[in-house]
C-alpha cells in the first residue's frame, strides 16, 4: 500500500550498504526491495557513521561523515532521520546525529542493535546515560523482540509501550527451499560471521575436533573476516583440514549460493540482538544451530527447526552437530521447519510494512 506522499528518510548505517555487518547485510535487502517497489510509500537515502574504520580508528572517520551527515540533514527536505545505533561510541556518535536532526526539524526513529550492557554489580560506563538521551528524545525507538523490549525497558526503567518491535526480514532468495540432497554428498555446515571469540567461531573449531568417528561425511565454510590465517593453521593442527575451509569475507551475492548449499548454519554466540546470518538460514531452508541469546529464540525454535546450545561449550555444541550430522531425517525435518518460520516471521514485506507503521508513528509525534 503506497502513502500519498512518500516519507523521506535518510538512513544511517555504519559502515554503508557496502559494509560487512549485520546492519549492512539487513539494509541491502531493504534497499533493494525499495528499489524494485518505488510505491512502497518510503523513499530511503543511506549514509555510513564510521565507514570502514576498524577499532578506535572511528575517531578519525566521524569527524568528516559528520560534516557530509549535518549538510545532507540541512540541504534536503527529510521527513524522517533512522539512526542505527547500539552501545558504547555508537551512542555519542548517534546523539550528535540526532541533535542535528532535531534542529533541522526532521523527526528521529532509533533502531537499535546493542547487547553488551553492563552487569546489575558493573560501574555504568558513559554511554549508558547518553543512549537513554537518546531513546527519550527519539519520536519513535526500534528494538528487535519481545525480548529486548522487556530488557531495554526494565534496564531504563522506562514504558515497554515506549519500544516497538519490528523484526529483521531478509528478501526470499531461496523460494524452491528446502531443496532435497543427493543422497551421496555430504552435510554441508555454515558459518557466516566475523572469526572471533564473541561469535563463537573458535568454539565451533573446537567442537569439530570433538566429532566422533564414524559419521556420515561433513564439510563445513566458515565465511567471514578476522584472523583467517591463524584459523586455518588451527585447522591444520587439529587435522580438519580435509573438513574445514575458510573463505574470509564474502560479498552478499556470493554467500547466499553458500546458504542455498548449507544443510546447517551454526552461530553459537556469546551475545546477539536478531542475527541476520540465522534468518538468511532459515530462508533458505537449513536447520540452525545457535545458542540462546538475544531474539535468537525467535528464529531458533528448538526442536523443532535446529538446536540450542550453551556458548563456550564445545562438548556440548559437538553432541549437536554430531546429532544433526548423523541423523538424516531430523535434520530434513528441521530444514523444513526453518523455512516454514522464515515465511511466518522474518518475510522482508512484513519488515518493510512494520518499518512503515513506525514511520508514521514518528511523525504523528513530531513536534
Amino acid at each position: 500500500m503506497s502513502e500519498a506522499k512518500p516519507m523521506r528518510v535518510l538512513c544511517v548505517v555504519p559502515r554503508g550498504l557496502t559494509g560487512r555487518g549485520g546492519i549492512e547485510t539487513l539494509f541491502s535487502h531493504v534497499d533493494e526491495y525499495l528499489r524494485v517497489h518505488p510505491d512502497a510509500g518510503i523513499e530511503m537515502e543511506f549514509l555510513p557513521s564510521r565507514g570502514d574504520a576498524s577499532g578506535a580508528a572511528w575517531v578519525f572517520h566521524f569527524p568528516f561523515a559528520f560534516l557530509r551527515y549535518a549538510w545532507r540533514v540541512a540541504s534536503r527536505r527529510y521527513d524522517i532521520v533512522h539512526l542505527n545505533a547500539a552501545t558504547n561510541a555508537s551512542a555519542w556518535r548517534k546523539a550528535a546525529m540526532q541533535w542535528v536532526a532535531r534542529l533541522a526539524g526532521c523527526a528521529t526513529v532509533i533502531h537499535f542493535h546493542g547487547s553488551a550492557f553492563p552487569k546489575p554489580d558493573d560501574p555504568r560506563p558513559g554511554w549508558v546515560p547518553v543512549l537513554r538521551h537518546l531513546f527519550e528524545q527519539a519520536n519513535a525507538i526500534i528494538v528487535l523482540g519481545s525480548y529486548w523490549r522487556g530488557f531495554v525497558s526494565r534496564f531504563y526503567d522506562m514504558p515497554p509501550e515506549r519500544f516497538d518491535v519490528v523484526a529483521n526480514g531478509v528478501a526470499d532468495f531461496a523460494p524452491e527451499a528446502p531443496q532435497p540432497r543427493e543422497a551421496d554428498t555430504p552435510v554441508r555446515l555454515l558459518f557466516a560471521g566475523n572469526l572471533t571469540d564473541a561469535k563463537g567461531a573458535g568454539v565451533l573449531l573446537e567442537a569439530f575436533a570433538l566429532l566422533p568417528a564414524g559419521l556420515p561425511p561433513w564439510h563445513a565454510t566458515f565465511a567471514g573476516t578476522g584472523d583467517v590465517a591463524t584459523f586455518r593453521e588451527r585447522t591444520q593442527q587439529l587435522g580438519l583440514s580435509s573438513n574445514v575451509e575458510f573463505t574470509g569475507w564474502v560479498a552478499r551475492d556470493a554467500i547466499l549460493p553458500l546458504y542455498r548449499r548449507a544443510d546447517i548454519v551454526v552461530l553459537p554466540s556469546r551475545n546477539e540482538v536478531l542475527p541476520v546470518c540465522l534468518l538468511e538460514g532459515a530462508c533458505a531452508g537449513a536447520a540452525l544451530i545457535a545458542t540462546p541469546v538475544g531474539s535468537v529464540a525467535d528464529v531458533l525454535h528448538d526442536g523443532s527447526n535446529g538446536l540450542v546450545v550453551a556458548p563456550d561449550d564445545p562438548d556440548r555444541l559437538a553432541g549437536a552437530l554430531a546429532e544433526l550430522i548423523g541423523d538424516g531425517a531430523r535434520r530434513e525435518a528441521f530444514r523444513a521447519a526453518s523455512r516454514e518460520i522464515y515465511i511466518s516471521h522474518f518475510r522482508l514485506e512484513a519488515m518493510i510494512e512494520a518499518l512503515r507503521n513506525v514511520y508514521r508513528k514518528a511523525l504523528s509525534g513530531k513536534g
